[in-house]
């Protein structure tokens, strides 16, 4: 009997121990569990074009590599620099033509000086083919004279002595004036010559550089056109175009 008085004490006591934890659990109010804040999404961004070296257009064709995309870059820079050197190049050509174009209007004056000295030439080679002839013909005459009779000869000589002083009076006068007149159209020519030749190697210079020059620019725009057919609208990655531009 005192054995189960004990254990009831015990448990007695176990429960007066053991009662307040329970009471507090059971008569407390549960608090609400903290809401977690609502993520707020942003509005879908809408998808950007695939990026083009020509950056206009719609993307076609496959996408290019690493690879075609470094070549397509390279040979954009070759174009680029060739259409620069081009440009270059045909301004040069074009000033220089306007002096070739210069320098013919400065020969014009040369010309028509040689032309007017050439009149005074032809002028003096008119009289003295004349003086020639009016020699001749006297000459015609002495000699009929040397071959007429005693009594005549001296009568016909007597008749042509003022023919033979105006014939000799006249060829110091044509000499004089083949001293005058020729080495001037001779002066005249050379120079005209000197300067219309140098120009004619200009010329002939210039029509060269300005064959290799449209000879170029017709390559060059095939191969501007190739580009724009290979790689001008093929799309590629910008992370490929920045590992280039890296040295990667």
């Amino acid at each position: 009997m005192s054995h189960a008085k004990t254990l009831l004490a015990a448990c007695g006591a176990l429960y007066v121990l053991s009662s307040p934890g329970v009471l507090a659990q059971t008569t407390q109010q549960a608090k609400p569990a903290p809401k977690a804040p609502s993520i707020v999404l942003p509005p879908a961004a809408k998808s950007a074009p695939p990026k083009t070296l020509s950056g206009k257009g719609q993307a076609s064709g496959k996408m290019l590599t690493r690879e075609e995309l470094r070549a397509c870059l390279k040979r954009l820079d070759d174009i680029n620099a060739k259409t620069k050197t081009l440009d270059s190049q045909r301004v040069t050509l074009d000033r220089e033509r306007d002096e070739l174009m210069k320098e013919a209007e400065a020969l014009k004056p040369l010309r028509a000086d040689v032309d007017v000295k050439l009149v005074a030439v032809r002028e003096w080679e008119g009289r003295l083919r004349a003086h020639g002839a009016e020699i001749e013909a006297f000459n015609k005459k002495i000699k009929e004279a040397d071959e007429a009779s005693r009594s005549k000869r001296e009568e016909m000589a007597a008749a042509l002595e003022p023919e033979r002083d105006r014939l000799s009076k006249a060829r110091p006068v044509l000499a004089e004036e083949e001293a005058r007149v020729v080495p001037a159209y001779q002066a005249a020519v050379k120079t005209y010559n000197e300067r219309a030749l140098a120009r004619d190697e200009k010329v002939n210079d210039w029509n060269a550089r300005n064959k290799a020059v449209v000879d170029s620019a017709v390559t060059h725009d095939d191969e501007r056109k190739s580009w724009l057919a290979e790689c001008a609208n093929r799309p590629y990655r910008e992370d490929d175009e920045i590992a280039i531009k890296s040295g990667k």
